[in-house]
């Protein structure tokens, strides 16, 4: 087998390039051929990834986060080259959902046992946003998408929900509300929030559980709208999060749909797997099957 092994060397506080090459070493004693390639950019990730696609490799393999995957996935969505997974970023909620392990031995091997799966991505058209883009976790709007671009442009804050949690405690105290309109396939929601999440994958921030009847595979969309509330409700809310249990308080909804449209009196900015993506007025939508990934013989 023929791959390349893509890599984001800021990723990981800068230990990617080494957890990378243990992989790489590991699927060369398993048999295949793999070539180490070094990202300078987001957007030299997807040109990399086309580049390899074209040269007619039979897998592209990449070490980071979600942000370096949602580069890579612009390129291999509905194409028949496999994406491989070493987790190496901040969050790593792709990886979390599909039950890849995060030892990069380990996750070569998941890679080299060869097991595929098809899942879902969705569709995103947004204001601002020069063409549609994929996404394999969650677009954010309203608080959370304060949260992803404080951490998008604060790389050095710890990973996961540690840095989450602190980030958010931070910047909720000036938040101010906004009003906004969704509208799903059955419902319609117009007023305040503190965020909407168009989820595929069921988490975000490194484990929160933000849609936690979402699925990779169930060809819909997970909207959780979290409506406006006092601060101090909020931050006793925050800790539900972690347990998806936020969806059985009162201020809280959860809907599944097929596509999405969100309006907001201002354009809002929105974030997609932890990268800007434009800014409301947006139209998301499913699309089944449309991304061929690595898997254990388990997920």
């Amino acid at each position: 087998m023929r791959s390349v092994l893509i890599v984001n060397p800021k990723a990981k506080r800068g230990r990617a390039v080494l957890l990378a090459q243990r992989a790489q070493k590991r699927l060369i004693e398993r048999g295949w051929q793999c070539e180490l390639l070094v990202s300078e950019s987001g957007e030299h990730i997807k040109q990399l990834t086309k580049e390899a696609v074209e040269r007619g490799v039979d897998a592209v393999i990449i070490a980071g986060g979600d942000g370096s995957i949602h580069q890579a996935v612009q390129v291999l969505t509905n194409t028949k080259v496999p994406l491989g997974i070493i987790p190496c970023g901040r969050g790593n909620d792709l990886a979390r959902a599909l039950g890849l392990p995060h030892p990069p031995e380990l996750a070569a091997d998941v890679i080299a046992d060869g097991n595929l799966r098809q899942i879902d991505l969705g569709l995103l058209s947004a204001a601002n946003l020069p063409e549609p883009h994929f996404y394999c976790g969650i677009v954010t709007c309203g608080f959370d998408s304060d949260v992803a671009d404080f951490a998008y442009r604060h790389q050095s804050i710890p990973g996961g929900w540690i840095g989450y949690l602190g980030t958010a405690l931070v910047l909720l105290v000036k938040f101010r509300f906004q009003k906004v309109r969704v509208q799903g396939d059955d419902f319609e929601f117009q007023g305040s929030i503190l965020l909407v999440a168009t989820a595929n994958c069921p988490s975000y921030g490194g484990g929160l559980w933000i849609a936690p009847t979402a699925q990779i595979d169930d060809g819909l969309l997970h909207v959780c709208i979290v409506r406006q509330t006092s601060k101090l409700r909020i931050f006793l809310l925050l800790p539900t999060v972690f347990t998806g249990k936020h969806i059985l308080e009162p201020e809280v909804s959860l809907h599944a749909t097929k596509k999405v449209r969100l309006e907001g009196e201002e354009q809002l900015p929105l974030f997609a797997d932890g990268d800007p993506v434009g800014t409301t007025p947006a139209e998301i939508q499913a699309a089944p099957k449309a991304l061929t990934v690595f898997v254990p013989f388990r997920s």
